[in-house]
């Protein structure tokens, strides 16, 4: 080929293809290596290898001729330093160690995630225990963890493990939890979720009554709102006793709640739950009410509605 042609067509064209090809393939094997690391040591890493390409930059910018030699040198410089980061950090920092220390309690719970999803859509976890659940990550290359929330609004963190990268697994230790239906799901992929069910294989606590009006929680009842109607037009509840009442709304991109108020006119609320968006969970808190006959509905959606017993 002439030299001419060589330097006025290949080289301008074949000179930069090349560049941004080695940097893809560096920056992917890079990627790599970043994935694989928790979110302290690959921050920490990343820095300084952003670090290492400035100064080098900086040194290769003084000289007064900048020749390909010293342009091929600045490039294996920082893939060595990267490569060098990374390997240093993937041998000092485990990446498998599950978040939660304080060592769990009975036998593991076993989840799996594989084809960006969960084999389960519920978890159950005994309640004021630590317990352990083994989790495996069969997608290769991709990360994925479990991250239990009081409800899918994410506004109440009860316990996040450490992102793993497939293929791999980690022991995370999940503290004591109170009884309840809770919310979980993949940090980086939400859209694998489902519910944490603690305390479903637990005797169920006898309702009691407290004199002094506090500290006492009856036996929880359930709720579920589907198709734009509770599941229940009667609800019944123990008298002078706080109570925990499960409402689930299975209508996605719904909001709904329970209200209860004294009778149908509304003119008293006496107790006003969230309004939560389905599919979610929540588990109200209702206080100690008088024996009586009173009426309850959704919020937003007032025909769905029912009457409570107390006592």
């Amino acid at each position: 080929m002439r030299k001419d042609v060589r330097e006025r067509l290949v080289l301008p064209v074949a000179l930069p293809v090349g560049i941004l090809v080695g940097l893809a393939a560096v920056l992917f094997g890079f990627s790599r290596i970043l994935l694989s690391l928790s979110h302290t040591a690959a921050t920490a890493t990343a820095l300084v290898v952003a670090f290492s390409i400035v100064v080098i930059s900086a040194v290769a910018a003084s000289r007064k001729v900048v020749r390909a030699s010293s342009l091929a040198s600045m490039a294996g410089a920082i893939v060595g330093v990267a490569m060098l980061a990374g390997g240093i950090a993937l041998i000092g920092v485990s990446p498998q160690k599950a978040e939660g220390g304080g060592g769990g309690g009975g036998p593991a719970v076993n989840v799996v995630a594989e084809g960006l999803k969960f084999d389960t859509a519920e978890i159950d976890l005994p309640a004021n225990t630590p317990s352990t659940i083994h989790f495996e990550n069969k997608d290769a290359g991709v990360q994925h963890n479990i991250a239990i929330f009081q409800d899918d609004t994410l506004k109440t963190l009860l316990f996040r493990g450490d992102l793993v990268t497939g293929p791999g697994s980690a022991d995370y230790q999940v503290p004591a939890l109170p009884p309840g239906t809770y919310y979980f799901h993949c940090d980086v992929h939400p859209t694998m979720n489902g519910k944490v069910v603690v305390g479903a294989s637990s005797s169920p606590t006898p309702a009691t009554t407290s004199g002094s009006g506090g500290g006492a929680t009856a036996s929880p009842s359930t709720v579920t709102a589907e198709g734009i109607r509770f599941d229940t037009d009667h609800i019944d509840l123990p008298a002078n006793t706080p109570v925990s009442l499960t409402f689930r709304n299975n209508d996605a991109g719904t909001p709904h709640n329970i209200a209860i108020y004294t009778d149908s006119s509304l003119s008293k609320a006496l107790f006003k739950g969230q309004i939560v968006t389905g599919p979610a969970t929540v588990t109200y808190q209702i206080p100690a009410l008088p024996p009586g006959t009173y009426y309850f509905h959704c919020d937003v959606h007032p025909t769905m509605n029912g009457s409570v017993t107390v006592g």
